[in-house]
């Protein structure tokens, strides 16, 4: 047993999905979500910027007593988490995109994964495209998309006409990947573009499943008693 929270951090408000999808599976947790928003935006960055600034947010939340980190970014995950694991003597979650359950679920049509240029480029990602593409995957790179997302999040509506001028050039899909958890917010505009006639994936529940999973397998998981969230940007 152990009652120290759980740090979740990204670059910005994309990793808030997570940490909801956390909370819903572990509600008798205290978790600390950190947002680098000087950070912003992961996906354009090179691969040594991106490891520089997971490192730092890392380090805040240690700061903070944390018992277990989740990296809530796929970008993140993709270029910083190994080098994370072999630095500190702690668990560490990362979110990847949902390639895996899009493939194996859409039969018929092409599934689009959107992401960032920097996951893309990764040979972590690379490697799971190779292991589910049936031929039918689309990966469309999203320079910017994350850092309008970040600005508009009181009013995402305002990008809706910008979200519209991506999708028109993938009209024809069954399931569409959410690459970036950024991208979570854009899940009604993305169904409302598609007439509700497609499915779409996020890896926010399996982060969460992985995360329990972890925490019981090493008698970490907390007792009862009061429980706290705290938000912290850098």
């Amino acid at each position: 047993m152990n009652d120290a929270p759980i740090g979740v951090f990204d670059s910005g408000v994309g990793g808030i999905g997570t940490l909801k999808s956390c909370l819903d599976l572990l509600d008798g947790e205290s978790f600390v979500y950190l947002a680098d928003r000087s950070g912003l935006p992961y996906g354009t960055k090179r691969g040594e910027e991106i490891e520089k600034r997971v490192d730092e947010c890392v380090r805040a939340l240690l700061s903070e007593g944390v018992k277990a980190i989740v990296v809530a970014c796929n970008t993140a995950t993709n270029v910083g988490i190994a080098a994370l694991r072999e630095k500190y003597n702690m668990p560490f979650v990362g979110v990847e995109p949902a390639v895996k359950p899009a493939a194996l679920e859409c039969k018929r049509g092409n599934v689009l994964v959107l992401l960032t240029p920097a996951t893309a480029a990764q040979a972590k990602f690379l490697s799971l495209l190779e292991r589910f593409d049936n031929g039918r995957i689309i990966v469309a790179p999203q320079s910017g998309l994350a850092e309008r997302i970040e600005t508009h999040i009181d009013d995402i509506d305002v990008i809706r006409c910008e979200v519209y001028d991506i999708l028109r050039r993938y009209r024809d899909v069954e399931g569409v990947v959410l690459g970036c958890t950024h991208y979570v917010f854009l899940k009604d505009i993305i169904c409302d573009f598609y007439g509700g006639r497609i499915k779409i994936y996020d890896g926010n529940d399996g982060v969460a499943k992985r995360l329990k999973a972890v925490l019981e397998q090493n008698d970490m998981l907390a007792g009862a008693g009061k429980h706290f969230i705290k938000f912290k940007v850098i």
